[in-house]
């Protein structure tokens, strides 16, 4: 027994190893976003993990805030989220009414003809995404790209990004008239496909303009349960904690993460009883978040490289 094999001691001796702060400039404004949760939730990402990264630009003279929603950002500090915690202030992500933001009009989506980007992201030098890995009832699975696509945008876009899951028939004419399918928008919510493609284009904008080497993406496997933190609960984890995923490319992260929740070892008695038995429903993926919510994991993932990808150039 050692406290230098606990999983904190471990991620701080990385940390040391890696440096993730030689990217950042020493006066750059950095954001970290954090999913505080809500109400009565208990499972999300403890605030020594994200303390641990905060004290690595202690010696330097960037200022490193922490970031979330704005009604959450409010309510915080009961959840155990301060600057005595953290290491660094917590503010709204988009100012206290939901107004600091930046419009960018989309061309290129069917999805979008704006994406409103929360200020205290848009207008960072860096971004630093820390993410609870779970389940998510619109598209299978949330952790990296669904907390820079939902978290970092206005209430507005998040709530057009959720209307994807009902499919009201928003631009039905111009999704009919796209150059890809999209014949069960108005029917049903195609296993997520559709919510997944509009929240990876929103992750894409939100990252548009920062270099690559400038944004640093945690997911923290533990406490891994069927869904999001915004419900403002706390649910069994249905596998054992896992661990810590740190990169550059929120696909990347995503998909080691979402790999390892599929390999650890099952808890099925921690599932909600309304929730179907893992080995029973049908997928196009055969992963066990797939057979819970019906939603495949992996449109976001994805989607999202296809975007950072660009355009296949013509012969």
């Amino acid at each position: 027994m050692s406290r230098g094999a606990t999983l904190l001691r471990r991620f701080r001796d990385l940390l040391a190893e890696i440096r993730p702060e030689r990217a950042f400039g020493p006066r750059d404004k950095i954001a970290v976003k954090l999913h505080v949760g809500d109400a009565d939730s208990y499972t999300t990402v403890h605030p020594q993990f994200v303390r641990a990264l905060v004290e690595r630009f202690d010696a330097s003279d960037a200022f490193v805030y922490v970031v979330d929603e704005h009604r959450a950002a409010r309510s915080a500090w009961k959840r155990g989220y301060s600057r005595e915690t953290l290491g660094a202030p917590v503010y709204p992500i988009s100012g206290v009414v939901d107004r600091y933001l930046e419009e960018r009009r989309v061309d290129d989506s069917p999805y979008f003809d704006a994406i409103q980007v929360a200020g205290m992201v848009a207008h960072a030098d860096g971004l630093i995404v820390v993410s609870h890995a779970k389940g998510h009832a619109s598209c299978g699975f949330g952790a990296s790209i669904k907390n820079i696509g939902i978290g970092c945008v206005a209430q507005s876009t998040r709530n057009h990004i959720h209307t994807f899951e009902g499919h009201d028939g928003w631009r039905h004419e111009v999704v009919e008239s796209a150059a890809v399918p999209h014949e069960a928008l108005s029917a049903g919510v195609a296993r997520g496909r559709y919510f997944s493609a509009a929240l990876a284009r929103s992750a894409h904008e939100v990252l548009r303009g920062l270099p690559a080497e400038k944004v640093l993406c945690l997911n923290v496997a533990l406490n891994v349960h069927p869904y999001c933190d915004c419900w403002g609960l706390s649910s069994p984890a249905f596998v054992p904690d896992i661990g810590l995923f740190l990169g550059n490319d929120p696909a990347d992260v995503d998909e080691a993460t979402l790999l390892a929740v599929q390999e650890a070892p099952f808890l099925p008695a921690a599932l909600p009883e309304f929730l179907p038995p893992a080995a029973a429903a049908e997928t196009e993926s055969g992963h066990r978040l797939e057979r819970m919510h019906g939603k495949n994991p992996w449109y976001a993932i994805e989607e999202f490289r296809r975007l950072r990808a660009g355009p296949p150039e013509r012969e």
